[in-house]
């Protein structure tokens, strides 16, 4: 279960700087290590975001059944209950919820809940890339696919080197770094599976020596508005 409501992100796609990485400081201050989690494929399934259209329907009640948008504060209403947070909540896991809720009022509770429709969903590839940005996730596709959608690296960037950013169930933000100009000689070899909505595909100019400096000093500060909001450090927003 997720620890708070999801955040709602502005709609305008503003970069708050360049996206060209710049050399390291070896002056800048030591980031704590704790700030990033261990990269985790654990968990694969669909998680609602606003925006997101669902059916709701009952086995033995189809008079409370219900097709649904997820509000922005990440929320349904349906009959007989109070608002609940879905965002972030797997379809079986809503299901259970929903269950449990309903099992008050009706003798078999039993439900189906169906995605009917999904929101907006995109990945945002910056950094040594000949044009970064915001770009829709045209299904299933890893960084490498992800950098040829932004015009390929650059001859400045260091393709062995490349940040994927995302977060958690938990809400906690996830780190790896993967190598993908290998990839190109064997896919296998970048291991990291479909990016996900809101993901981050940074590539760095330079060795990476420490990777939580490193995004700290130059990657959050270049994200845009929404996908800075997704990944601010300053507040606990799950």
């Amino acid at each position: 279960m997720m620890k708070k409501l999801l955040p709602i992100f502005a709609s305008s796609f503003v970069l708050t700087s360049g996206c060209s990485t710049p050399q390291p400081d070896a002056s800048a201050p030591n980031f704590p290590a704790t700030k990033f989690s261990q990269w985790s494929q654990d968990d694969t399934a669909y998680r609602f975001y606003p925006g997101d259209r669902l059916n709701v329907t009952f086995r033995h009640a189809p008079e409370l059944d219900r097709e649904v948008v997820i509000a922005p504060d990440g929320r349904i209403s349906l009959p007989l209950m109070d608002p609940v947070v879905v965002a972030n909540l797997s379809a079986q896991e809503l299901k259970q919820i929903l269950e449990r809720i309903y099992a008050r009022e009706l003798v078999d509770p039993s439900l189906t809940v169906t995605p009917t429709e999904f929101a907006s969903q995109q990945i945002f590839v910056g950094g040594e890339v000949n044009n970064p940005g915001v770009f829709p996730l045209p299904g299933q596709i890893d960084p490498l696919q992800a950098i040829v959608l932004a015009g390929g690296w650059r001859e400045t960037s260091k393709p062995e080197q490349v940040i994927i950013l995302r977060r958690d169930r938990d809400g906690q933000i996830m780190t790896r770094v993967v190598d993908v100009k290998n990839a190109l000689r064997d896919p296998r070899k970048l291991d990291i599976g479909p990016l996900k909505r809101f993901d981050v595909v940074f590539v760095s100019r330079s060795r990476i020596a420490n990777e939580n400096q490193f995004i700290q000093q130059y990657i959050l500060g270049a994200l845009p508005i929404n996908f800075s909001f997704f990944y601010d450090l300053g507040e606990d927003r799950f």
